[in-house]
């Protein structure tokens, strides 16, 4: 018998229309829409560099409440190689920096983008 093994993780962020948050993604931060389902869109899975975010068509867009907003920082974290790339990359596609890049205390290089539902996605290096 094998080990168990996980083997993939991805943040599930309710959204108010799968279809247009879908192509943020890909037109801005340079995910890639693995699959989009229902028509309307219902739910989608974008990733970039294997690493997956699901998308879910919530009925009442008031009820999205990031974590910010809950007093958090991030909706999900990447650890990455070349964050200043990444980060001018998002930039001049028009992504909605939050912060950095910036040197943290605790010694990585990082910056935050928010998407068009309110969720923060962190890059950091180091």
């Amino acid at each position: 018998m094998s080990e168990a093994q996980l083997l993939r993780c991805a943040p599930y962020f309710p959204v108010a229309d799968v279809k247009r948050t879908a192509s943020y993604y890909k037109d801005v931060f340079g995910f890639t829409v693995e699959y989009i389902a229902g028509e309307p869109a219902q739910f989608a899975i974008v990733s970039r560099d294997g690493l997956a975010i699901m998308l879910r068509l919530v009925q009442d867009p008031k009820k999205i409440t990031p974590n910010e907003r809950q007093g958090g920082t991030w909706d999900a974290f990447f650890w990455v190689r070349g964050v200043q790339t990444l980060c001018d990359a998002m930039k001049t596609k028009g992504a909605e920096i939050v912060y950095g890049p910036i040197k943290q205390e605790y010694g990585i290089l990082e910056f935050a983008v928010r998407d068009r539902d309110g969720h923060v996605l962190g890059f950091g290096e180091g």
